[in-house]
Parts: structure tokens; sequence; C-alpha cells
């Protein structure tokens, strides 16, 4: 991306790799075992890059569940037997899958219970923990886990929308197989009643083998834009990312701009603008935590899990010149217009 102008709003398995600083003994290092939904991320980069600044030495491990949920359960077992000093989980899907729901939010045995309690477990990019009952609320869970949350809230993003343009009607594309974009889904519906917004839903289907089916996004941008809505949100949905270019192609080509929640979404795709965490900023942040853990000898427990505490508001200038929709004067004041 070019960065035009720049002010920040605030409020398949891979081989382990290693990081150690030249000249430090790999015997004296710590070892993080990293589990990923979909390979590694800009969020890795950021983390990545704050144990490079520092003199202690570290061993990554990394594993990718390529967007599979079910291959937690082996690298759990894996988790055990290597027996590292701090667990990374990414996403809402892979950290329930090691870290459980909060035993007091639990709902039955059946219900995500903790895989590992014995080692540090750090989740980033997991974007609603409090529904999903990863945690009861932001702070110290008094267990083994800590993380950060890298969405805007929804209430804030609605306000975001609204800053844009007036907004009351808005749809929402999801995936029902991946517990954020559902999650997501159901929270928006829920704030759009309170603000008088309303919230048409398309879920998208599963083919035969239970996957999400790219084939049906044409006929579900269709109906989100025959439906009357002024914006198609695009939220932290995985699926959707890999698929985002295609999905704004299509939706910008009926005159629906696209919102995103996430970095990504903006990146990736020509959607119009987003107010979200930058993907970096969120891996050295959740690196911060790893950093307390690991060398200040602190206890997850008492860690506070985090939003990331600043967020930008960016705009795609030639998205907006295509549309021929523009923001409000008042919003440059502090959104941050880019192009490809």
């Amino acid at each position: 991306m070019l960065y035009l102008s720049r002010r920040e709003l605030c409020g398949g398995l891979v081989a382990a790799t290693v990081l150690n600083p030249i000249g430090v003994s790999a015997t004296t290092s710590k070892t993080i075992f990293m589990v990923l939904w979909r390979g590694e991320t800009e969020v890795e980069k950021g983390f990545r890059g704050h144990f490079e600044q520092l003199d202690q030495p570290v061993d990554i491990i990394v594993r990718s569940v390529e967007r599979d949920a079910d291959k937690v359960k082996e690298i759990v077992e894996e988790i055990k037997s290597v027996g590292p000093d701090l667990v990374y989980s990414w996403g809402t899907s892979v950290t329930l899958a090691i870290a459980g729901r909060d035993p007091d939010l639990s709902e039955g045995p059946d219900d995500y219970p903790p895989q590992i309690t014995d080692i540090p477990v750090l989740f980033t990019m997991v974007s609603q923990p409090i529904k999903s009952r990863i945690i009861k609320e932001f702070g110290p869970t008094g267990r083994n886990v800590t993380g950060v949350s890298h969405l805007v809230p929804l209430e804030t993003q609605f306000e975001a929308m609204q800053a844009y343009m007036p907004v009351d009607r808005i749809s929402i594309i999801f995936t029902p197989t991946e517990t954020n974009s559902m999650i997501a889904a159901d929270r928006l519906v829920e704030i759009g009643q309170r603000m008088n917004v309303r919230v048409d839903q398309f879920p998208v289907p599963n083919t035969t083998d239970g996957s999400p089916d790219p084939e049906a996004l044409p006929s579900l941008i269709s109906e989100a834009s025959a439906s009357g809505a002024q914006f198609l949100y695009l939220g932290p949905d995985s699926f959707l990312g890999q698929y985002a270019q295609r999905v704004t192609d299509l939706a910008n080509a009926l005159q629906l701009p696209s919102f995103a929640s996430v970095e990504r979404m903006l990146s990736a795709s020509d959607a119009l603008y987003g107010l979200v965490a930058r993907y970096q900023k969120v891996g050295q942040f959740t690196a911060t935590k790893a950093e307390r853990i690991l060398f200040g000898n602190e206890d997850p427990a008492n860690i506070p899990v985090e939003l990331l505490p600043e967020f930008s508001y960016l705009i795609r200038s030639d998205v907006a010149r295509k549309l021929n929709i523009y923001p409000s004067l008042a919003l440059m004041d502090y959104a941050e217009t880019i192009e490809p």
C-alpha cells in the first residue's frame, strides 16, 4: 500500500524455525510452540520482530493446521511431548481446541475442555474471547491463559461506518463453520437492533465434503445487494479472507461498498474502508506478553487479556473514486487514505 496521509485512531504442518542471537548458546533458550490457523501472517512477523530486538534466545516451533481444527488434536499430543515454555495459539478455533473455554463458563465436559493446563498458553487474533467463552472478561484470567484480541469493538465499528456516511441497513456474508465469524455475525445483529440498523445475514453454504463453497459467493453477494444494504460488512472470517478480492470485485460491480473489520480484508481486496488493528502491531503486542512470561517469570494467570490499544481508520481512495462515494471532510482529520 502507498500511504498518502497518516493518523491512527486509538481506542498441513510446517517446519520448525529458530530465532537465536549470534553467539548465544541454544541451551539457554526458551521454546515457543506456535500453532497457527493458516500459516504465518504479518502477526507472526511482528511477533518475531520483537524477539529479534532482545538479547534472550528464543526457539520457535511452528505448526499450521491449514484451516482444519481437527488437526489440533495431534498437535496437542506433540506439545505435551515437547514440553515447551509457552504455547502460542492463533485464532479462535485453535485457541478453543488448546486452551478451551474458561471452566466456569463451560456447559459440559464436551464443551471445549482445556487441553493444555500446565504450560502457559498465549493466544492472539481471537476476535471475541468473551463471546467464545475463553475468558470471562478482559483482564487476568486466573488460569494458565492470557492473550490479545485484535477486533475493534463492534459498537465502535458501527460508529466508524456512520462516520463515513449515514447507514441504516448493512449485510454480512459469513462462514458458519468458523466460530469467530458466526459470533461476529450474531453480535452485529444484536448491536444493529440497538442502533436501529438492519443487518441481513448471508451464511456461506458447505460443499458435499463439509467445506465452505466459494461458488456460492456470487449469488450471496447478489442477494446482499438486492436487500438494499448500503454496505457489505467483511468480518473476521478466514474463508472470506481467501476470496476477499473476488468478494469485493463482485460487490463493487453492484455498487455495494465494503467495510473491513480486519486489516487482511482491506489489504487483500478492494474494500472501501475499515477500522482495523495493524497485524504487525498485534504481533508485537502479543510478544510483549510472551516476554513477560518467558523472561519476566510472570504467571500468565496474572497477565491481563487485552485489546490492542490503537486502531487505524483506513480508506481506499481509489475505490472511493471508482464508486463515487466520498467520506465527510471531518473524517479526514483522523483517517488515513491509502492506494494499492
